[in-house]
């Protein structure tokens, strides 16, 4: 005689009275809630060569926005303008019983006491292939003062003897892109007298063997200033047309400095040391204007060293995208697992509640179709953009698998009640892809309350699928 705590061997069979038990369980809820599980853990695997697939394509689209940049113009950086006066120290070195002469070259380099930069900049986006890049084309006037230099600026380190090189003092300032100057640039001084500029930003460089102009980097560019102007203080004025991409920075080279930049992007991202203190920003443009005072800046009013100063104190603004999809839709794909396994508990409870069963492969092809909507979400915003691409591809997900559902459950009302569920689960993926800033917050309440109507629907369901009558009619099978 065989007792149910028998286990069954090669020559022993199952025993007949264990077969309804099995079954029972393998059709039981808990099973088919295990088996759901498994899918959307696989499901990750498609997922990730989604990712990887809109990793390539936004590598693309910064190469051709490079390729771009490169033929109209680069980020633009404004650093200067700066007078450079050279000077030599000539002293004696005594080495035991030998001297000899020894003589140092250096620069002295000052500040503006006052600079206003005023830009006026024009925006468009360019366009190659299906990939674009905000350019703009920028009128930037640079004006102010310099007063007459501190001659304690040109120190005898040693004691010896000094000679400066006044007909070589350069008015020096910093271009990011120096090919994207559309104009000759000239130096005004403010009585109708003016000295052209020439390529070459590095005059900050001592050359061991000279001062020669000739041995600069074109890294920006530098004029000459005549010593009756420079040793009394003058007032200069500088008119540029620039072209560049991306951004725009200013140095706030000025022991005051006042930048006011005036654009009609509507979607400038403010940025470096200093922010805006009054800035409007609208549907047809923005202004922005930056006062930085001399203590402010942070550096001493004479500048030695062999570098142009203020490379990392810069204020700009970014001609940020409205959205950049790429971005987005990486962001989306994080959000994967929890957007398809709502979608599951979706399905499961109108599972349980309807008469019939939906096979784990069939919850495999929603899942499918929730990856192809991303592939048509990236896929359809190269072309009409992020905000159309997500309306099209959520309205086909949506109706693919509701209908699916529907047809699957033999329940009309099945399938209008997954288009709820699926509309609204897009439209809140969509509201939390514009909200970055409270994404975590959204998400993980959404994601409490979906869990606590799940447990609340499924709490009177028999999970191990034992208790008489819990059988269902197997339209499909577990």
């Amino acid at each position: 005689m065989t007792s149910d705590t028998e286990i069954p061997t090669p020559d022993r069979p199952v025993p007949p009275q264990w077969t309804p038990k099995v079954i029972s369980f393998l059709k039981s809820p808990a099973v088919k809630f295990v088996l759901i599980g498994f899918v959307t853990l696989m499901l990750m695997i498609p997922t990730t060569f989604v990712w990887v697939l809109v990793e390539e394509r936004a590598d693309r689209a910064r190469e051709v926005a490079r390729d771009i940049a490169a033929s109209w113009g680069g980020a633009q950086e404004i650093n200067g303008p700066y007078l450079a006066v050279p000077f030599t120290e000539t002293y004696t070195v005594v080495t035991g019983e030998k001297a000899r002469t020894q003589i140092d070259r250096h620069l002295a380099v000052f500040f503006p006491e006052r600079l206003d930069v005023a830009g006026d900049i024009a925006v468009e986006e360019r366009q190659k292939s299906i990939y674009s890049l905000p350019v703009y084309r920028g009128e930037l006037v640079l004006s102010g003062r310099f007063a007459a230099p501190d001659e304690t600026a040109f120190g005898a380190e040693h004691g010896g003897s000094l000679d400066i090189h006044a007909n070589k003092a350069v008015l020096v300032m910093g271009i990011g892109d120096v090919r994207a100057l559309k104009s000759e640039v000239t130096l005004g001084f403010g009585n109708g007298q003016s000295s052209k500029f020439e390529p070459g930003s590095d005059v900050l460089t001592v050359s061991p063997s000279s001062f020669s102009r000739g041995a600069v980097r074109p890294s920006g560019i530098n004029a000459s200033v005549p010593p009756l102007k420079w040793r009394k203080g003058f007032q200069f004025n500088i008119a540029l047309q620039l072209n560049g991409s991306t951004s725009l920075f200013v140095a706030p080279a000025g022991q005051t400095t006042k930048v006011t930049l005036r654009s009609d992007w509507p979607h400038p991202g403010f940025t470096g040391s200093f922010l805006p203190e009054q800035r409007t920003i609208s549907e047809t443009g923005f202004d922005a204007t930056w006062t930085i005072p001399y203590l402010a800046r942070g550096i001493p009013k004479v500048w030695s060293e062999d570098h142009l100063p203020l490379q990392d104190r810069m204020m700009g603004v970014q001609f940020v995208e409205p959205v950049n999809f790429y971005q987005t839709i990486s962001r989306s794909l994080k959000y994967a697992i929890g957007f398809i396994s709502l979608i599951f508990l979706a399905v499961f409870v109108l599972e349980l509640q309807s008469g019939w069963r939906v096979h784990w492969i069939q919850y495999g092809l929603v899942g499918l179709a929730l990856i192809i909507f991303y592939v048509m979400l990236l896929a359809f915003a190269e072309h009409v953009g992020y905000s159309r691409a997500y309306l099209i591809a959520a309205s086909a997900a949506t109706t693919l698998n509701a209908f699916y559902i529907g047809t699957s459950l033999k329940s009309r009302v099945a399938g209008l009640v997954m288009f709820a569920v699926l509309a609204g689960i897009f439209a809140v993926l969509f509201a939390l892809m514009r909200e970055q800033d409270y994404a975590l917050l959204i998400g993980s309440v959404i994601a409490f309350v979906a869990l606590a109507i799940t447990m609340f629907a499924t709490q009177k369901i028999d999970w191990t699928g034992m208790s008489p009558g819990a059988a269902r009619s197997d339209g499909m099978s577990a």
